[in-house]
């Protein structure tokens, strides 16, 4: 069983002052577990910068507190703290070697010589630097810069390690092999990691936990699949992936399932959310993925598709239903189906099992 190893308790945080006081980060509490990686995701404003500073000690927090490994460490500087941190920009001293770089912290502390010369090989070799120990940092690629950043981060062995965004300055393909990368490396160490991004497949990919955050308050706290799956509000619903958002009333509850109301037709649900009842006003989050697009029937929603686009792997499709409602669809491995284009009118049913429900409060606007 993995202890509690990062705790933060009624977080806050306040700049300004009168009139002019913003909220960063609103009373926040949450648990990381040793060897877990978590990320903070949400809007640009919604805290998590904020909060990655106060763990990291650039930002005093105005009230609660931070423990690292059962202690406060609150009124640590930075440098003090059993933290390192991956920037965006990597922040590389650019007069440097790759070595020099990696063993800058090292040498600071004052290790012994060849106790550095040992961490700093090894260190390279775990993350795929050998060869470039002599270039400087202009004569790197992005995804190899960022390697040394994060090699000068985790030399230092900290017990918590602080990505700020660390891929956002690279190309899509590189980025997406650069993740599964500090993944690996990550479970590998076991290194306890919080990680804040505003990409939702970043997040997704590389988390134990997945921490929703907007306006400083926290939304949802789960594993990506449960946040994907069963979101708590409408805010995450519409925030992690795609979502189509449906009105509905319960017209009864049959065992495990939801028999619900729209526009007349009958839908059905899995009853995720024991507290709702029959009669019940409730909002269906139905992702694009979970639509089933085909010929007009009697049992069907009608609509007329008003755009297509094919994708190799997928067509994605937006269907109109009525002058406020448009649907949208992914279809995968469009060889094996019909293809409709704009101005054809279609049916439209659900894969029951992905379907979720919100009360009429949690998918308020």
């Amino acid at each position: 069983m993995r202890q509690d190893y990062l705790v933060l308790k009624d977080l806050t945080k306040k700049f300004g002052k009168g009139d002019a006081v913003v909220t960063a980060v609103d009373g926040i509490n949450l648990t990381v577990k040793e060897g877990e990686l978590i990320t903070l995701l949400g809007p640009s404003g919604c805290g998590k910068t904020t909060t990655l500073r106060m763990i990291a000690g650039f930002h005093t927090p105005t009230s609660g507190d931070i423990l690292i490994d059962g202690d406060s460490v609150n009124t640590l500087p930075p440098n003090k703290r059993p933290t390192a941190m991956v920037f965006q920009n990597y922040a590389l001293f650019p007069h440097l070697t790759v070595r020099e770089n990696i063993s800058f912290g090292l040498k600071v502390r004052g290790d012994n010589k060849e106790e550095i010369i040992r961490k700093v090989d090894e260190i390279m070799n775990l993350i795929g630097l050998n060869g470039l120990a002599d270039r400087q940092p202009r004569e790197l690629s992005g995804g190899q810069q960022q390697r040394v950043s994060l090699a000068r981060a985790m030399i230092m062995e900290p017990k918590v390690l602080l990505f700020d965004e660390p891929l956002s300055n690279l190309d899509a393909m590189l980025r997406v092999s650069t993740r599964l990368e500090i993944r690996k490396l990550q479970q590998r160490v076991g290194i306890t990691s919080v990680y804040v991004t505003h990409d939702q497949e970043e997040a997704m990919t590389l988390s134990d936990q997945v921490i929703i955050m907007k306006d400083g308050l926290i939304q949802q706290i789960g594993a990506p699949v449960e946040i994907y799956s069963h979101p708590c509000n409408r805010f995450v619903a519409g925030f992690i992936g795609k979502a189509n958002f449906l009105d509905a009333t319960i017209k009864d509850i049959n065992n495990e399932q939801l028999i619900l109301d729209f526009m007349g037709k009958e839908i059905i649900a899995p009853h995720w959310n024991k507290s709702l009842k029959q009669g019940d006003s409730v909002v269906i989050v139905a992702r694009p993925e979970s639509v089933i697009i085909d010929e007009p029937s009697e049992d069907c929603i009608e609509g007329t598709v008003i755009n297509s686009v094919y994708f190799g792997s997928q067509m994605l499709y937006e269907v109109k239903i009525t002058d406020d409602l448009i649907f949208r669809i992914e279809v995968a491995d469009p060889q094996q189906h019909i293809q409709y284009s704009a101005g054809i009118k279609v049916g439209l049913t659900f894969k029951d099992r992905s379907l979720h429900i919100l009360s009429a409060k949690e998918g308020a606007l």
